[in-house]
């Protein structure tokens, strides 16, 4: 940032027929800042970047808030929309946006328009919360190997209906694979998507995300959004993710160590199915806030996306994926793959035409690492040679 002096003196040694470069020296500058000053109109001056203002993106909230309940407080307005600032300022904006609203006319008859219902209705059905919770105890996983395996919870932001699946590791490809499980189980999607990303390990290899084996994150936020969907990634836990976090652990507190995950994932079944039942919304209110969502088929971009890669297998024949070895034959020798993953499967499959059909191979997949799998589920062949192009 150069003083107006400077920008004067340049000025009035060009209007004198000082050349650029004599004036760049002169004034030990550059030759291009010299006709960048006089380029300018006025004398330079120091301007702070605009910044926006943390409560800009929940203006929209509030205003919805406001209009469907007047009287709302600033406190209620907070715990609703997650306010991350001081109280003090959300009060300012609140007092702000209530003036813009034209007045509302209240029908009650006067002598009741100095009780305000006890019962407050939550703002926007049809939003949920996302996010892991680490159980304390770790899981037998087979093969002599015990870890611990994170929980996918997903509330629902109304009525606090909650949805948990285990999942094999903390992998974003595994996140994304549970929360395509969880959606599908409540038959419906959320119109936004608060995620606590803490603990997620998010893929930071280029070659495995060219592969496709891991999902990125802003993969996952773009096809959202081409579904017009959207995804919050929150700094600290959204209060209705916390509350469940509470919950699973008391009712994991007496549970034997340790569980193998097929038993763990029945005892998960069960204490959300309590937690569901005890919750004060109750059952209606979850059925009303479903109705508000969007149906599956209507977000084709989020759903039906598959974790997906394609391998060329070893000098021994196996296929490395999600930490273990598959065992694929001399049909897939030097070739490269396409590998499928899934919550209980590892798919195989062959990218065209290979030594007599086309080959899907089957395995269930295993959670302990480290494994040479040899026995497929199932291994099937369609076509032959005679009826193989040219």
């Amino acid at each position: 940032m150069f003083s107006p002096d400077a920008w004067r003196e340049v000025r009035r040694l060009r209007a004198g027929g000082m050349p650029i470069k004599q004036i760049a020296r002169h004034q030990q500058m550059a030759p291009n800042t010299v006709r960048r000053l006089l380029r300018c109109e006025q004398p330079p001056r120091y301007q702070r970047p605009e910044r926006l203002s943390v409560a800009e993106p929940f203006e929209p909230l509030i205003l919805q808030l406001l209009r469907a309940e007047p009287g709302v407080s600033a406190a209620e307005i907070a715990r609703r929309i997650d306010w991350p600032a001081s109280a003090s300022l959300l009060r300012f904006h609140v007092a702000r946006l209530r003036a813009t609203l034209p007045p509302q006319v209240d029908p009650r008859p006067e002598q009741e328009q100095g009780f305000r219902s006890t019962v407050l209705r939550d703002f926007l059905p049809g939003w949920a919360e996302c996010g892991l919770w680490w159980p304390p105890a770790e899981l037998d996983v087979g093969y002599g190997q015990t870890r611990r395996c994170p929980v996918l919870l997903m509330v629902a932001g109304a009525s606090r209906h909650m949805s948990a699946c285990l999942l094999p590791s903390a992998r974003f490809r595994n996140v994304w694979i549970g929360q395509r499980r969880l959606l599908q189980e409540w038959g419906a999607v959320p119109h936004t998507l608060r995620w606590d990303t803490s603990g997620i390990d998010f893929p930071w290899s280029w070659y495995f995300q060219t592969e496709g084996w891991d999902i990125s994150w802003n993969t996952y936020v773009a096809r959202a959004e081409l579904d017009d969907l959207a995804v919050q990634d929150r700094g600290r836990p959204p209060s209705g993710l916390a509350a469940a976090r509470r919950r699973l652990r008391q009712s994991s507190s007496a549970s034997p160590l340790p569980a193998a995950p097929l038993t763990f994932a029945a005892d998960l079944t069960s204490w959300v199915a309590e937690a569901n039942e005890a919750a004060r919304s109750g059952p209606t209110r979850w059925t009303e806030e479903r109705a508000a969502m969007r149906a599956p088929a209507t977000v084709p971009q989020l759903l039906a996306t598959q974790c997906q890669g394609r391998a060329v297998p070893d000098a021994d024949g196996y296929i490395a994926v999600a930490g273990n070895h598959y065992l694929v034959g001399p049909w897939g020798a030097r070739r490269r793959l396409t590998v499928e993953l899934s919550e209980t499967e590892v798919t195989i499959r062959s990218s065209g035409y290979h030594s007599g059909g086309f080959h899907v191979v089957t395995y269930a997949r295993s959670w302990a690492t480290g494994i040479h799998h040899t026995l497929p589920r199932s291994h099937t062949v369609t076509g032959s040679d005679a009826c193989r192009p040219s």
